[in-house]
């Protein structure tokens, strides 16, 4: 009788600690709050020209394997993997600031992925005047790359401080250029 309440109490605590959210390592935060941000590195017009090859392939039925809204459409389903990601860490004091610099990029992100790249990425694909893109692309920018920039920067600095104080060793890369 003994035996099986003990056994009740072990497995009782075994599935309350699996089911408790504990800090995962620094490597581990860093890797999924600041390191993942790179993925969203190019944004607005940038993220056309750069990342999807904008200007640089031809725009006809089979030019790539996907569509451009297509390929806007793997990054939103990216980037909301990310934030699943993050808002899987537990929050610590020291993880705070990390962890609400990466969410609050990737939320934008992902709101402009929908509401300003999507409609651009649609114009391309139904082979909208050159002229219409490029105003298009233009306006995205003056509407949203200062903020994006901000908080891309915000995270930077806030991931650069934390893998120093973790011993996280780093690689810089170039800063934008705009």
């Amino acid at each position: 009788m003994l035996t099986r309440s003990y056994i009740r109490t072990i497995l009782f605590c075994c599935c309350f600690l699996a089911a408790c959210k504990l800090p995962a390592s620094p490597e581990k935060y860093f890797d999924t709050a600041a390191l993942n941000a790179n993925a969203v590195s190019h944004f607005g017009s940038d993220y056309f020209i750069t990342a999807l090859g904008y200007g640089k392939r031809p725009i006809s039925a089979g030019a790539g394997p996907y569509s451009y809204e297509e390929q806007i459409g793997f990054a939103i389903q990216r980037v909301e993997g990310y934030l699943k990601n993050v808002d899987g860490l537990m929050a610590t004091n020291d993880t705070e600031a990390l962890l609400d610099a990466s969410r609050d990029l990737f939320r934008f992100t992902l709101d402009s992925y929908r509401t300003d790249h999507l409609p651009i990425a649609r114009m391309i694909d139904q082979k909208a005047p050159a002229e219409t893109i490029a105003r298009a692309m233009e306006a995205l920018d003056r509407k949203s790359y200062e903020t994006f920039l901000a908080k891309y920067e915000k995270l930077h600095g806030i991931g650069t401080r934390y893998a120093k104080d973790h011993g996280i060793k780093l690689a810089e890369m170039p800063t934008f250029n705009r």
